[in-house]
């Protein structure tokens, strides 16, 4: 399958665009820092590097890394490929960068601007890289890599144009590599540290699961590197107490990076045995102070989304009649998906959930099972549970399944769900058994034993997803109807191949649950 082109742009202009920022951010941080304190930007020359020579004519290869870093996201051919290559590219720069800011360096020779057909290339180059951001070098770094993902992207049948093509990219990775010392931009230990930091970004990015780890892992080091730089800058302009604000910012800074990291081992870990040890969550559906602690930023963001989610949902509502509407799977049990809903939600959509739907009057509904997949926040259980005390008299159950965001729904082991399903079939027999007495052995026209709603934070990905497998689990769905059911009931819905993965929808339909073929609903 050909790559889009579309595809190839969007990963070349993010890796482009975390580089110069990363990179430039912290050029302009050395650049202030040698001119305020100098002691504090190091000098990595050695005996050694003096007697290496300056080659003006180097600055040609030393040019190639540009085009190479370019051109290798339009040489790889499949989605594997690219996505390596990305990973690989923004690890590097991420890395890199947090080393700059660390270990701030700069470059111990002088060197004259030749005054012969280089010349222009070493002002411009003057122009655009100051001599600092010196270890590890990201050319060498590029070099190494680059070459690597490119290694077999030129396979043919005729041997002689495989070693041809590996040779020439050998001899432009080299030639990248000793160009940096050769035209006096970085001395050997700098050489040595692009060496070591594309060793150890092949090392992870081979070990990553998916696009998520890197996106947290590079958040977490830009939002450092922000904040760090920021509050640098900020103490520099203050007149009072400013050693106090720099190192508050760096604080602020490492706790950022903390976070996301953490975040990030949350994404690389294999089928998780429901996060739990990730976002630990209360009776009440209340994250705990200890998640809290740990992941505060991250939370604070999630709160966010889920406002703008509320407005989002208010705003595509209009003109439609009840966007947030239950289907009936049984006589007496309905379920609705949802975005995590604020007060005023509830308000809305409790009403319209409990009425009867073939005669459109409040039901007399004996419970509601609030499903949480929401990691990241709070569930809206105990606003649910307000609500209820003035428009109905059903007890609410609380249930937590922490779905990280955009996590693929076979990441949380299927036994995981199958408790789930379990834990509501058992919920919905305790109201069945109520319905029956109360109604003194007949059920109350218009009532209804259960409502269950799932719930993630935003957008309706996770609720819908986990709806469908336990509409799969209940039989209302087969792997032949899911899709249409999905196209009429919920069209908006981004639930791809990757995100709800076939695999796992053929193995909750062939699930055969014994309580539940007992007791049917």
């Amino acid at each position: 399958m050909l790559l889009n082109p579309s595809t190839r742009f969007r990963h070349l202009g993010l890796a482009l665009a975390i580089f110069y920022l990363l990179y430039n951010l912290t050029t302009v941080y050395s650049v202030s820092l040698y001119k305020l304190y100098p002691s504090k930007v190091h000098n990595l020359a050695t005996p050694f590097d003096s007697v290496i020579p300056f080659i003006p004519a180097m600055i040609v290869p030393y040019s190639w890394s540009l085009v190479l870093f370019v051109v290798s996201f339009f040489l790889v051919r499949t989605s594997t490929q690219l996505s390596l290559l990305t990973y690989r590219l923004i690890l590097a720069t991420v890395f890199a960068c947090l080393i700059f800011y660390f270990y701030p360096a700069r470059f111990s020779f002088h060197r004259l601007i030749p005054d012969d057909w280089t010349q222009f290339g070493y002002q411009f180059l003057q122009l655009v890289d100051k001599p600092f951001n010196q270890l590890p070098s990201l050319h060498v770094s590029y070099a190494i890599l680059l070459g690597i993902s490119l290694w077999d992207v030129a396979e043919s049948k005729k041997r002689w144009v495989s070693m041809l093509y590996r040779l020439l990219l050998v001899g432009i990775c080299t030639s990248i590599a000793l160009s940096t010392v050769l035209t006096y931009q970085h001395h050997l230990l700098d050489m040595l540290g692009g060496v070591v930091l594309a060793v150890l970004v092949l090392i992870l990015s081979n070990r990553i699961r998916n696009a998520l780890v890197i996106r947290h892992l590079a958040i977490g080091g830009i939002g450092f590197l922000l904040i760090a730089i920021a509050g640098f800058y900020l103490a520099n302009m203050s007149m009072i107490a400013a050693e106090m604000i720099e190192t508050f910012a760096i604080i602020i800074a490492l706790y950022w990076l903390i976070s996301f990291t953490m975040l990030a081992c949350a994404y690389q870990q294999v089928k998780p045995i429901q996060d739990t040890r990730w976002f630990k969550k209360s009776s009440g559906g209340r994250l705990t102070v200890y998640t809290w602690m740990k992941f505060a930023p991250i939370i604070i963001i999630y709160n966010a989304m889920s406002l703008l989610g509320q407005w989002y949902f208010e705003v595509f509502s209009k003109g439609q009649k009840y966007l947030l509407t239950p289907y009936a799977i049984s006589d007496g049990v309905t379920v609705v998906a949802s975005p995590r809903l604020t007060q005023t939600g509830i308000n809305t959509h409790l009403t319209n959930w409990l009425r009867s739907p073939e005669k459109n009057k409040p039901s007399i509904c004996y419970q509601i099972v609030v499903v949480d997949l929401a990691a990241e926040i709070s569930s809206h259980v105990n606003k649910l549970e307000m609500t209820t005390k003035d428009t109905a008299s059903a007890p609410v159950h609380y249930l937590y399944l922490p779905l990280l965001d955009l996590q693929p729904l076979n990441d949380i082991l299927f036994q995981d769900y199958i408790d789930l399903f379990k834990q509501i079939d058992t919920l919905i027999r305790s109201a069945e058994t109520e319905a029956f007495v109360i109604s003194n052995k007949d059920k109350v026209e218009g009532s209804l034993i259960a409502l269950i709603n799932f719930h993630c934070v935003m957008g309706l990905s996770r609720s819908i997803g986990v709806q469908v497998l336990y509409l799969l689990y209940c039989g209302t769905l087969t792997v032949y109807n899911y899709q249409s059911w999905l196209e009429q009931h919920y069209p908006h819905a981004h639930l791809k191949g990757a995100y709800l993965p076939q695999s796992l929808v053929e193995a909750m339909a062939n699930y055969k649950s014994i309580e539940y073929s007992k007791t049917p609903l």
